[in-house]
């Protein structure tokens, strides 16, 4: 029997099976805190006033179902529906795409409804997923269950200092809200608050790393273990010290494939985090470790026609080229950084040279954590997102930092290391129990866009049976937001990256519901886009005087409550 072999067998367990019952327990206690607000919002909803099924960032996940009615509608290419501008299908969203063509499935007449309920489920679903794949993703890097607890928790629960902020009157601080408040990349609880599709292509990036771990061959060797066994002399027979792992590697190619149709920019993370295990794996050999870069390389080669169909997509057209440019996501002040990361950063520094020496690759964290400075600072718009799933090996850091001090000492395994964990553990918490607690007060409310009008509502359903996916709708941007959510036709406007030129059409449907604009402008820019109907409510006649009632080129087509359906007749 070879080496390998031998030393497979000298590791014990990854992971037990009854530790999963804590990860399920906790998985679903943790789901559900983020549903309390989802629950709160549906049992509001009353005659006039209708709960939209978001609470979190609203807008974005408007444009999610309008996203999965596309699918729903038969589309396997994903349009921009909040543009009017003509341009090709692409191969983004097929997530949103594919849990469209579910709720096409579902019976019920209300689709919208069925988008909403399939999207909550997915949440749980993937939620789940992610949270499991973070415990068996720990478990591989330390053997010691009490560490791993410790850091799933911290990930599943944790957040950063921005209850602080927002307790000393400073939300705003150098120019940017507290990342744990709006960064899903950065701390997981808020993707499981929202975002089903970041928990998926999370769950996809770790099982990559894990398969290229394998290949390396890391479990329960030390750095001493690896420089011997490089430099020794060709290995037994069925050892596979030097060879290249195509089935590890192909694997993690297709697994961060598959994350880069869901995310396509998070295959640069994924570049980077093995890049970077690659340098600390040489530095721990002592020297350029030549025979394990051929898996990530291979890898990388799988995954990468993700990225260069999105680079050609978003070069090629000018649509989509106008959405990349809009799309601007910049880090923060480090400061920012800081107060997100700080109290985990501080423990972990404590961690570096446990982690360092582990038989486990707890050492993987520490590459990891590394390389993200660079990557959120990167000539890139969409810097800040990079930081996408750090919180999990620096929790893992931190996890061993805290334990490590609260075992030293003479309250070693006693009530004062609990209390020392607790403690630490509570500087986390109150910024999720702060975002839950606080969008439950502001729900009593009925606040917009959160609630919709039903009678909005009931002239969108009106619409649409009556249009078709390349139709136009104009109307103000907060009804264009909800409206291809609703409708299958696109919003003049409603989204702000997706929008093309959207401060310019801004100013064009302020003008456009201005009483002083002259008829003569209004054709031209209805011509100019080709819109078809014009939705005017009480958002849009909040914008201006002017009366569409009395414009020979639109013809009332219905109206419900305070909102009427114009179609448009040049």
């Amino acid at each position: 029997m070879g080496h390998s072999t031998n030393l497979r067998q000298r590791v014990p367990a990854e992971c037990e099976a009854r530790e999963y019952g804590f990860v399920i327990l906790g998985s679903l206690v943790a789901l559900a805190l983020t549903s309390i607000p989802y629950v709160v919002g549906a049992s509001l909803s009353g005659d006039g006033r209708v709960f939209g099924g978001f609470v979190y960032a609203v807008g974005d996940c408007y444009s999610y179902l309008a996203k999965m009615r596309q699918g729903a509608e038969g589309a396997w290419l994903f349009h921009i529906p909040y543009t009017p501008e003509a341009h090709p299908g692409a191969l983004f969203f097929l997530f949103h795409l594919l849990l469209g063509k579910i709720a096409a499935l579902l019976p019920g007449d209300d689709l919208t409804q069925r988008l909403v309920w399939i999207y909550h489920a997915a949440r749980w679903i993937f939620g789940v997923g992610l949270l499991t794949t973070i415990y068996h993703f720990l478990a591989v890097l330390t053997g010691r269950v009490r560490i791993r607890r410790v850091a799933w928790s911290m990930i599943a629960f944790g957040g950063g200092l921005g209850w602080l902020l927002v307790a000393l009157g400073r939300p705003g601080w150098l120019g940017s809200m507290p990342l744990d408040l709006l960064l899903p990349e950065a701390f997981t609880f808020l993707v499981l608050f929202a975002f089903p599709h970041i928990a998926l292509a999370r769950t996809l990036l770790l099982w990559g790393l894990l398969a290229l771990v394998r290949s390396w061959d890391l479990l329960g060797v030390d750095s001493s273990a690896m420089r011997s066994r490089e430099s020794a002399a060709p290995p037994p027979a069925g050892g596979n010290a030097g060879r290249v792992q195509w089935r590890a590697a192909g694997l993690a190619g297709l697994l961060w494939l598959g994350m880069g149709l869901v995310v396509p920019f998070y295959i640069a993370v994924a570049w980077a985090v093995v890049g970077a295990a690659w340098v600390f794996l040489s530095i721990r050999q002592g020297r350029p470790c030549w025979t394990r870069a051929a898996e990530p390389l291979v890898a990388g080669l799988i995954s990468a026609p993700v990225v260069l169909y999105s680079a050609w997509r978003f070069s090629s057209h000018p649509v989509y080229a106008t959405w990349a440019a809009q799309n601007q996501v910049l880090s923060p002040h480090p400061l920012h950084y800081l107060a997100a990361f700080g109290v985990p950063l501080a423990l972990a520094l404590t961690a570096l040279p446990t982690a360092w020496r582990s038989r486990r690759p707890a050492w993987l964290a520490i590459a990891w954590v590394a390389v993200v400075p660079l990557l959120v600072y990167l000539p890139f718009n969409l810097q800040r997102r990079l930081v996408e799933a750090v919180q999990i090996p620096l929790s893992l850091l931190a996890a061993i930092g805290l334990t490590r001090i609260a075992d030293s000492g003479p309250s070693r395994s006693g009530w004062k290391s609990r209390v020392a964990l607790c403690a630490v553990l509570f500087t986390m918490l109150p910024t999720n129990a702060l975002l839950i607690g606080g969008t439950v007060v502001t729900l009593r409310g009925q606040p917009s866009p959160v609630f919709r009008d039903r009678d909005e509502i009931g002239a969108m359903d009106w619409l649409a049976p009556r249009v078709r996916p390349t139709d136009v709708v104009l109307a103000s941007f907060e009804t264009g937001n909800y409206l291809p959510a609703r409708v299958g036709a696109r919003a003049f406007l409603g989204h702000g990256p997706e929008s093309v030129r959207e401060t310019e059409k801004r100013a064009e449907v302020n003008e456009f519901f201005e009483a002083t604009t002259s008829d003569a402008w209004r054709r031209d820019l209805l011509k100019r886009y080709g819109v078809d109907y014009v939705l005017w409510g009480p958002a849009e006649r909040a914008l201006g005087g002017f009366q569409p009632v009395e414009a020979p080129y639109l013809r009332e087509r219905h109206q419900e409550g305070h909102y009427i359906v114009f179609e448009v007749a040049l």
